[in-house]
Formats: C-alpha cells, structure tokens, sequence
C-alpha cells in the first residue's frame, strides 16, 4: 500500500496546533506516525502530519450481518 503524503498546514496559531492534529487524524483515520512543529515566525508555526494505516483483523461476519435474521424474512416474504 502506498504512504500517504505528508500534510503541511502554514502559518498557524499556537493555541490552533492540537486541533490541526486532530482534524487530520479523524479525516484519515489512520495512526499518526510523525508530527512536526516548527516555529516560523512572531507565534505562527508549520504543522507537518504523516499518517499511517491502521492494521485491523479480519473477522468473519456473524449470520445477523451476512444476511439478516430469519424472522425478519419471513415476515418480509408474506408468510405468516
């Protein structure tokens, strides 16, 4: 699988650093493998975030979510 890239936000408020982190966590939704702060000037700073994938087991899907429950098939068929 690919890397993604590193995002970069510029010129940001120290008190909005943490937010800046989080947004990018929730909209990958992936770990964090690396977060780079760097002062650039007055009290701005680079934010750099690199994510990674999150390794997830594969499990198997219990009958409810392969295909529904049978009482509801049958009173979804018409038979009574």
């Amino acid at each position: 699988m690919p890397r993604r890239a590193m995002t970069v936000e510029r010129d940001i408020p120290l008190y909005l650093v943490g937010h800046i982190v989080h947004r990018e966590v929730i909209a990958c939704g992936e770990e964090l493998e690396r977060v780079i702060v760097r002062k650039t000037g007055s009290h701005f700073y680079n934010v750099s975030v690199r994510t990674k994938p999150v390794r997830r087991e594969l499990k198997e899907k219990t009958p409810a979510e392969a295909g529904g429950d049978k009482r509801g098939k049958a009173v979804a068929g018409g038979a009574a």
